[in-house]
């Protein structure tokens, strides 16, 4: 009602002033209040909305968008990039008894994640990636447990403009290979967080989502993805049989087929949700 509301009141005070008027109105208000009309539109769109769980809608997501699909009693629940252990706490409250995999490269912030979460998740002291090797992860040298941590250096060096980064080596594995192992036949959620090698962690994962056994993803797009030359595009590619959102801080925004207007370069959350989950 109150936005049915507010639309009609829109709608009457730009026929009195006229939609042109509005326009040049508009930037002059913005520019007197010192409001950034740029950062103003993205965040109606559900971007650059970092400050904490409730505004980027990871709360949202998870108690809410997850409780609504996962009716097992003990899903499986892959957090991958899993830092300190936030997100991973975050599902343990949501879901007690799930089975929760918590994969961080970074031996640093391993530490204090085995400590953060302790029997309530799996940690796994390696990366995620297309193929297993062993890689060079970065960091800031004053901050080694950094969540913006990434295989791509220039993330620092160009995006952060950090003075001194050093390098952390790990084991990079798949996630076909750690299911065919575990003998994890589906996962219910996958959640990447890896500052732009979020797509190399889905070409590890083909076979896993080529069977409809991954139900429900969640992935960071970014300014990092700059670095790793990925687009949008590219996830739509790799996940054909999803409907994918954007994660607002309290709603899923639709973004059906695939748009080129979407490659937009600056922190956000997209959900996918298996079709035929979806269309229950």
């Amino acid at each position: 009602m109150k936005r049915a509301i507010a639309k009609i009141l829109n709608y009457g005070f730009v026929r009195i002033v006229g939609k042109e008027r509005m326009k040049k109105i508009i930037p002059t208000l913005a520019g007197l209040s010192d409001i950034d009309l740029m950062t103003l539109a993205y965040n109606s769109m559900g971007i650059l909305k970092f400050g904490n769980e409730f505004e980027s809608g990871e709360h949202f997501f998870v108690s809410k968008v997850l409780k609504d699909y996962l009716k097992a009693p003990a899903p499986v629940l892959f957090d991958v990039g899993a830092n300190i252990g936030k997100y991973a706490q975050m599902l343990s409250r949501e879901f007690p008894e799930a089975k929760i995999f918590s994969f961080e490269p970074n031996r640093n912030t391993f530490e204090i994640l085995k400590q953060n979460i302790k029997q309530k998740a799996e940690c796994v002291n390696a990366g995620l990636g297309s193929e297993p090797k062993t890689g060079k992860i970065y960091t800031y040298a004053e901050s080694v447990t950094s969540s913006h941590a990434s295989v791509y250096s220039d993330v620092f060096k160009v995006f952060h403009g950090a003075d001194k980064i050093v390098d952390i080596d790990f084991e990079m594995i798949t996630i076909d290979a750690f299911c065919a192992q575990k003998g994890i036949k589906e996962i219910d959620l996958l959640k990447i967080d890896t500052e732009g090698n979020e797509l190399e962690v889905l070409k590890g994962s083909r076979r896993m989502l080529s069977e409809d056994r991954i139900k429900i993803l969640q992935f960071e797009f970014g300014e990092c993805d700059v670095f790793s030359r990925v687009f949008l595009r590219d996830f739509y590619e790799m996940l054909p049989n999803y409907r994918i959102y954007r994660l607002d801080s309290k709603s899923l925004i639709p973004l059906f087929e695939y748009n080129s207007a979407n490659e937009i370069f600056r922190f956000q959350n997209f959900v996918a949700i298996n079709r035929k989950l979806a269309d229950r």
